[in-house]
C-alpha cells in the first residue's frame, strides 16, 4: 500500500468542525461563554463561494465560517471565520483583512477571527495587517495561534479534548520524518485518549480519526499500532460499541486488508526467525515445530539458503 500524504488543511476543518464547542472553549473562552449553544452552530464554508465569487474554491479549502447565536433575549449573531495555515506566506495577513472586510460587508454582524497556524515556518506569519499611504492608515489585527512553539507540557495537563487536536499537530511538527519518534508520539496520544475517562466515545472517535491522519506512518509501523491499541478498546467498558471500523484506520486498511498485513507481518517474522534456524543448522522438522510454517515452505527457504 503506497504511503498517502494527509490532507492536513483539510483533517484540521473536520475536527474542528466535529469539536466545535470544545475548539471554541480552548481558543476563546470569553467568547465562549457568551454563546447560546442551544442554537446549534451554523457550518457556512459554502457561502464563501459567494463571498469570494473570483476565488478558485481550492483557494479557500482551508477556510471556515461559522454562524454563532449569543445568549439574550434578542437575536445577536457572531461569525467565526478561522483560517487554517500550514506555511509561510508573505500576503497571509492581507488575506485574513480581505476575509474579515468581505464578510463583515456581506453579513454586517460581528466576527470574530483566528488564524490556526498549523505548519513549522507557519510561526513567522505575523498576527496583523499594516496597511499606510500617504496619510491613510490601518492595522487589523486578529487571533493568531502558533502550534510550532506551543508547550507540551501545558497541552498535556488540559482538561479540553481539543488539546489532544493541538498536541497531535505539535508532535508531527517535531517527529518531521522521524518514523520512529512519531510513531512514539502516535502511541502516547492513543493511550492518553483512549485513557482518558473524562472523554465520551464520540470525541474519542473523532480524535482517533484526526490523530491517525495527521501522524500517518509506513504500513509495517500502523499495523504494530492497530496492534496495540486494540486490546485497550477491547478492555475498556466505556468504549462498548467502539471498534476500529469506527476509526479512519478502517478506511485505510479495511477489514480484509488489515488482517491480510497483520498476517504478512507475522508471515514474515515466522521466515526470518525459520532462515535463522536452516542455517545455524536446525533440522526442518525443528524448524517446522518452532515457526509453525509448512514443512513445504521450509523446504523451499532451505533450498534458497
Amino acid at each position: 500500500m503506497a504511503h498517502q500524504v494527509p490532507k492536513y488543511d483539510q483533517l484540521w476543518k473536520e475536527v474542528i468542525t466535529e469539536l466545535f464547542e470544545d475548539f471554541l472553549l480552548f481558543f476563546a473562552p470569553d467568547l465562549y461563554e457568551e454563546i447560546d449553544f442551544s442554537n446549534p452552530p451554523e457550518f457556512l464554508e459554502q457561502e464563501l463561494k459567494t463571498i469570494f465569487p473570483e476565488a478558485d474554491s481550492n483557494d479557500r479549502v482551508a477556510d471556515k465560517l461559522v454562524r454563532v447565536q449569543l445568549n439574550g433575549g434578542e437575536k445577536q449573531l457572531v461569525y467565526i471565520h478561522i483560517e487554517i495555515q500550514g506555511g509561510y506566506k508573505k500576503i497571509f495577513p492581507k488575506r485574513m483583512f480581505q476575509s474579515f472586510y468581505r464578510i463583515l460587508d456581506y453579513y454586517d454582524q460581528k466576527v470574530y477571527a483566528l488564524a490556526l497556524q498549523t505548519g513549522e515556518r507557519a510561526k513567522y506569519n505575523q498576527d496583523r495587517f499594516h496597511y499606510e499611504f500617504f496619510g491613510t492608515e490601518l492595522t487589523y489585527r486578529y487571533n493568531s495561534y502558533e502550534i510550532a512553539i506551543q508547550d507540551e507540557s501545558t497541552l498535556l495537563q488540559s482538561d479540553n479534548p481539543f488539546a489532544l487536536a493541538i498536541l497531535a499537530g505539535l508532535y508531527m511538527i517535531k517527529s518531521k520524518k522521524d518514523v520512529h519518534l512519531k510513531s512514539q508520539y502516535k502511541r502516547r496520544l492513543m493511550r492518553l485518549l483512549l485513557q482518558d475517562k473524562m472523554i465520551n466515545k464520540e470525541y474519542i472517535r473523532n480524535l482517533l480519526i484526526f490523530i491517525d491522519h495527521i501522524l500517518r506512518l509506513p504500513e509495517e509501523e500502523e499495523i504494530k499500532v492497530i496492534d496495540e491499541i486494540e486490546p485497550i478498546l477491547e478492555k475498556e467498558d466505556r468504549l462498548m460499541g467502539l471498534s476500529l471500523e469506527d476509526t479512519s484506520f478502517a478506511k485505510f486498511f479495511r477489514k480484509e486488508g488489515f488482517e491480510e498485513g497483520l498476517e504478512k507481518g507475522r508471515e514474515k517474522e515466522k521466515v526470518e526467525i525459520a532462515v535463522k534456524l536452516l542455517i545455524k543448522g536446525d533440522s526442518i522438522e525443528e524448524v517446522v515445530t518452532i515457526t509453525g510454517l509448512p514443512e513445504q515452505k521450509v523446504e523451499e527457504l532451505k533450498e534458497k539458503i
